[in-house]
């Protein structure tokens, strides 16, 4: 039996801050496979990043090498100061901290996916250790390296068909009895948040102004033609991806706000509900009601869930669900945390039936503390 509190810290795709998640984990395991007997959320908040750190890592992925090194060390001070906050003024006392960092680059074709946000700097400022860079193992092994909440899905929410997370890039996670499979779907909240930037808003607000808008047909069609939504699975997007590719689509066409909002959550609700009917079709899944778990910043945006699910009705008899405000808010920094809970338990936390992987990885680099150590 492990039991560990660990906090989890995520820097999302749509730079809104960074999330932390101090939670506990108890599990068990058998033949090498984990078991979660208890999980809970003890404390969580978002600590919102300075307008100068918004723009430097906006500026990153086109930035110099110099550049780079530099906000990955400072970045890690930073994250590392916010984190030691929440720690000292809700008296928590972490047995580790893991860290998913901010992603600049991610190419998995080319053997890379970079998140910065150097954890031997954390663990300098909070004495506790921490443990970075999840990914790239699985990449060294011919994965993806993303994405990664289908461990979580697979150990904390083992009563759903589906769950989608709704973050800066969907990911959406499918199980049949043992079998995992999941993938990235589209860019989101980065696409809807860039596109109300202009009005001075830092997004909108339960999707009522794409509410108020009209679907732009030839703007939808350019977008569902790009080649990475015909591509099979596994697959995985990153976030400079969809600002370089898909985003421009919709900034360079001319129309409203409101239309182009409201083409944008078509596109991600059509999206959805092909890459379920594509699982259902590839995986032999039974003809079912399913149910679906929705997370993330997106599942306050209450057009684009209402678009989702009039599309997925379409494909099979599915209901969504909504969870508790913490559990879409910090679902990713809870990943986050049971990533560095197995990590520490020597388990595997990374699925190859995801990834593409050669085998699964016990992924994530340690960092020792000076208060503490694993």
């Amino acid at each position: 039996m492990y039991s560990y509190h660990a906090l989890g810290l995520m820097s999302g795709s749509s730079l809104d801050g960074l999330d932390m998640a101090f939670c506990r984990f108890d599990f068990s395991e058998e033949s090498g496979r984990p078991f979660v007997t208890h999980w809970e959320i003890l404390q969580a908040e978002t600590a919102s990043f300075s307008e100068q750190w918004k723009s430097r890592l906006a500026r990153l992925p086109s930035g110099t090498a110099l550049e780079l090194a530099l906000a990955h060390a400072q970045f890690g001070h930073y994250i590392g100061t916010i984190a030691l906050d929440f720690l000292e003024r809700h008296q928590l006392r972490p047995g580790l901290i893991a860290s998913h960092g901010h992603t600049i680059f991610h190419y998995p074709e080319q053997g890379l996916s970079l998140q910065i946000g150097d954890g031997a700097a954390i663990a300098a400022v909070t004495g506790y250790p921490v443990m970075d860079n999840f990914r790239m193992q699985d990449v060294a092994l011919g994965g993806q390296g993303a994405p990664l909440a289908p461990i979580a899905d697979q150990l904390l929410f083992p009563d759903y068909g589906f769950l989608l997370n709704l973050g800066g890039i969907a990911n959406l996670t499918s199980r049949r009895g043992s079998r995992i499979i999941a993938f990235d779907n589209t860019g989101v909240n980065q696409i809807l948040n860039a596109l109300v930037l202009p009005l001075g808003l830092p997004y909108d607000e339960d999707g009522r102004i794409a509410a108020g808008g009209q679907l732009i047909p030839e703007l939808l069609q350019k977008v569902e033609n790009l080649e990475y939504f015909a591509r099979p699975y596994p697959k995985s997007l990153g976030n400079d991806w969809v600002q370089r590719v898909q985003l421009p689509l919709y900034l360079d066409y001319a129309a409203p706000v409101a239309d182009k909002l409201h083409t944008a959550c078509v596109q991600v609700g059509r999206q959805i509900a092909r890459d379920i009917g594509l699982l259902i079709q590839r995986e032999q899944l039974p003809d079912a009601e399913y149910r679906m778990l929705v997370t993330g910043g997106g599942a306050h945006n209450g057009f684009l869930v209402n678009c989702i699910r009039e599309e997925c009705e379409k494909i099979c008899s599915l209901a969504l669900e909504i969870p508790d405000q913490a559990t879409i808010n910090y679902k990713e920094a809870v990943l986050m945390g049971l990533m560095g809970a197995l990590r520490a338990a020597n388990l595997p936390n990374i699925l190859p039936s995801v990834t593409g992987a050669a085998r699964a990885v016990i992924g994530g680099a340690l960092h020792q503390g000076w208060k503490s150590k694993l």
